[in-house]
């Protein structure tokens, strides 16, 4: 189980070039030069990727992409697809493209960064973040992206400020303040990290992606009991052992002093 951190803060992701699957699109789909068509068509394939069909999304923003060559929009979706369906090489081809045609887009800079913090360069992350804040330095995403990646390098000082800033712009939003949370945990200061998990499980809709924080944070204050108790009913025995163990090896580095922060997404 792994940790809460990503709860698609890679919310939507986005697309690229024209990918090699794109000769097999046939049949019904009517090529157009005009605009207006190829924005619509890139609104209906973001329906349907806001739906969850993250095939068929991809499908229609493959067709987009080829009806609008120069739409940076249409390979961002594309992109965000075949990231949903874990084709990471398509994904980064797709976003290379669309940073080629409009450079100055933040959200292209953003997935670029969540592309990178899930293939575990945390590192080059940062630099597509900050290219982002560069030009968006309100930028929600790019914050918590950055956040993220600072603390997946254990620099987590530094993610505390990322997060404070945002937090400061943004006091509400749930996965700022999940991932807040656990920066707070993560930097030693457990009871107040905890404070807002127990807040945030509060709302029934999003509770399940506060818990496995949660219970990591029980378990770095030696409250084993309370961990399990708080995993039940969402895995079973076998998972809960098995999460309480990975818990405990992180314990073990973090009560050393050793940097944790690669083992949350290990």
């Amino acid at each position: 189980m792994r940790i809460g951190y990503f709860t698609r803060f890679l919310a939507p992701v986005g697309l690229a070039v024209v990918l090699s699957g794109c000769a097999a699109l046939e049949g019904t789909f009517q090529v157009s030069s005009a605009s207006s068509d190829g924005d619509e068509a890139v609104e209906v394939a973001q329906a349907v990727y806001s739906g969850g069909a993250y095939q068929e999304a991809a499908r229609l923003f493959e067709r987009a992409a080829q009806t609008q060559p120069d739409s940076a929009e249409a390979y961002l979706g594309l992109g965000r697809a075949y990231m949903a369906l874990d084709q990471t090489s398509r994904a980064e081809l797709a976003f290379t493209r669309a940073r080629t045609l409009d450079k100055r887009n933040p959200e292209v800079l953003i997935e670029l960064g969540h592309l990178e913090v899930l293939r575990l360069h945390p590192e080059r992350a940062i630099t597509h973040y900050d290219r982002a804040l560069d030009i968006d330095r309100r930028n929600l995403s790019a914050l918590t992206g950055k956040g993220v990646a600072l603390d997946f390098l254990s620099r987590h000082d530094e993610a505390n400020a990322v997060y404070r800033s945002a937090v400061g712009l943004y006091p509400t939003n749930f996965i700022l303040l999940n991932n807040y949370a656990l920066n707070l945990v993560l930097s030693g200061q457990i009871g107040a990290g905890l404070t807002i998990m127990q807040d945030l499980m509060r709302d029934p809709e999003n509770d399940e992606l506060v818990r496995s924080n949660m219970a990591l944070a029980l378990v770095l204050d030696s409250r084993m009991n309370d961990a399990r108790a708080l995993l039940e009913g969402s895995m079973s025995t076998i998972e809960i052992d098995a999460t309480v163990r990975k818990y405990m090896r992180i314990r073990e580095q973090f009560l050393a002093g050793k940097p944790v922060g690669y083992m949350l997404f290990n």
